[in-house]
């Protein structure tokens, strides 16, 4: 999404606006924060007996709902970025056409600097990503793909430890004896769950 809005942008000659700037630029950190959770779990990954690497479940879930929570609003900021074109570009044939081909390559430039062919892929791009019945499916899937959001939040909450934090803000606010913690979370993997449910059936026992 952050490579079709830089390039509609550009294609449309308002990449230098603003209040353009500013839509790319949240894009743009939606996707560095997502790559930097994903890149943060795997160097933080705990080796299981059978050879594999299991990255940690708080970090992964955490990109994995801040993409799933941006998604929409990405495509209704491509949608500002390209304009109502996406919606009523004329057919494919129309720019080939002998009786409309020029009147379709005359009005559909925007930006000197990219030929009435690259514009028109590019809008051709956008009216795939943006109108088409199987990119509606994709918005969908960005959401709950791999898991609802709210499958991240049980996953987040039950595995992240909240007495660190809060021990820390007694020490803030100056609870007697609180002294100043150092905060180190260990990696949290699927196995931690499993430790834990095996816990509660020895002490049923």
């Amino acid at each position: 999404i952050a490579a079709q809005a830089a390039l509609v942008a550009d294609v449309n000659d308002i990449a230098q606006e603003h209040h353009v700037r500013e839509k790319l630029c949240e894009i743009i950190s939606t996707a560095e924060l997502v790559y930097a959770a994903g890149q943060s779990s795997a160097l933080r990954a705990v080796e299981f007996p059978n050879g594999s690497w299991v990255p940690d479940e708080i970090l992964t879930n955490a990109g994995r709902k801040l993409a799933g929570q941006k998604i929409y609003h990405e495509y209704e900021t491509l949608a500002d970025l390209t304009g109502g074109i996406c919606a009523s570009l004329p057919t494919e044939e129309s720019f080939y056409e002998p009786e409309t081909a020029e009147l379709c390559n005359k009005y559909i430039m925007r930006n000197p600097a990219y030929t009435a062919e690259e514009t028109h892929r590019v809008m051709r791009m956008m009216e795939d990503k943006l109108c088409d019945s199987f990119e509606a499916a994709q918005a969908v899937a960005g959401v709950h793909g791999g898991g609802s959001p709210l499958m991240e939040t049980i996953t987040m909450m039950s595995r992240y430890d909240l007495e660190p934090l809060k021990n820390l803000a007694k020490y803030l606010a100056g609870f007697e004896g609180a002294e100043f913690p150092r905060i180190e979370r260990p990696t949290v993997t699927p196995r931690a769950m499993l430790d834990k449910f095996k816990k509660t059936q020895v002490e049923k026992k």
